[in-house]
């Protein structure tokens, strides 16, 4: 088994990077929700989320995130959930239509990090986010992230679809035409593309997959052991993202947790995996993407995760919801609850 993973030192990284990151990520400020998701991501998967923040950051977080969510004025359905971050002030003042348009990635992000905070998800307009939801589904199947773009592929068929599991409410997905979606994208290779008959890719196997699984649908696989060998054949040294390029830790997560929920685990080599990330750890903390690069929340948070796949000493994360399982489990039994009174 490789070494120790430095805990203090990245639990000390993500406590800094949820109140100041440097300089060159200044052009990520839009997308602060996602960032403080990441950030709470690696500590909960340390296992320190509980100790590592206070009862008043808590909740300055939860009231933060709140204040992002766009709530219906009667023509922007399409509008509603949460926004990225307070990048251009308080709603009321904003005079630019867009800077007031939530996205179906930060409305994901602001979800889970409730979840993660211990927030009852109580003020949330779960009406107003499944109609959005509604509007963001294409003809097609997939989803555009936001109104008025081009842009669409299975991150954010994943995001809706995360979205509906946490309000377990499915109202906003037309999972058939996603499901179809998702199909279409399955290459000759196995692997799963952003779009019918283009390249695999290690990100976009993570948003299908896990994206069948929450709908109960991986039996949608033309031919789940073919997708799951071109997932294994992603590992060397770390995993790649695609055919020839380089290990990135990230895609520990990524297509790590794909090998998880396709039945993998037991055939991928973990010593060698769990030496590559500790070879990505950053000497003050946080985890690059590769040996000898700066540290950034996504891969500290997504490289820790992906090494708790295979070290018992670390907290077990949901790989569909990127969740501790403990967590997954208690909201589980909640709705239990709740529909039975």
């Amino acid at each position: 088994m490789a070494g120790d993973l430095a805990v203090d030192k990245h639990v000390r990284y993500f406590r800094y990077a949820l109140n100041m990151l440097p300089s060159s990520m200044a052009q990520l400020d839009a997308t602060r929700m996602t960032l403080g998701h990441l950030c709470l991501v690696g500590l909960a998967a340390l296992g320190q989320l509980d100790t590592a923040l206070g009862a008043d950051e808590r909740r300055g977080m939860v009231d933060w995130i709140y204040e992002q969510q766009v709530q219906p004025t009667g023509d922007n359905a399409a509008y509603c959930g949460f926004r990225g971050g307070s990048l251009f002030g308080p709603h009321e003042a904003c005079s630019y239509a867009a800077s007031n348009m939530a996205n179906v990635a930060a409305t994901y992000s602001a979800l889970a990090t409730l979840v993660l905070l211990g927030d009852d998800l109580q003020r949330v307009n779960r009406r107003a986010i499944a109609a959005a939801l509604r509007h963001m589904q294409l003809p097609s199947g997939t989803f555009a992230p936001h109104p008025g773009t081009t842009e669409s592929d299975p991150r954010f068929i994943y995001c809706a679809c995360a979205i509906s599991a946490l309000l377990d409410d499915w109202s906003g997905v037309d999972r058939d035409r996603a499901t179809e979606f998702i199909a279409s994208c399955v290459g000759v290779d196995g692997g799963l593309s952003q779009a019918p008959l283009q390249e695999s890719h290690g990100g976009h196997l993570y948003c299908c997959i896990a994206s069948l699984h929450l709908m109960g649908r991986l039996d949608a696989l033309p031919d789940r052991s073919r997708t799951l060998r071109w997932a294994l054949m992603r590992a060397g040294t770390g995993y790649q993202g695609r055919v020839n390029k380089p290990a990135d830790v990230c895609y520990s997560f990524w297509v790590g947790a794909a090998v998880e929920m396709l039945g993998g685990h037991e055939m991928v080599d973990d010593d060698a995996l769990s030496k590559f990330t500790l070879q990505c750890e950053g000497a003050y903390g946080g985890v690059s993407k590769c040996p000898g690069a700066r540290p950034d929340p996504l891969h500290s948070a997504l490289g820790i995760v992906g090494l708790g796949f295979f070290r018992p000493e670390l907290p077990r994360m949901s790989p569909a919801l990127l969740l501790p399982e403990d967590v997954v489990e208690r909201l589980a039994l909640a709705r239990q609850v709740a529909s039975s009174t």
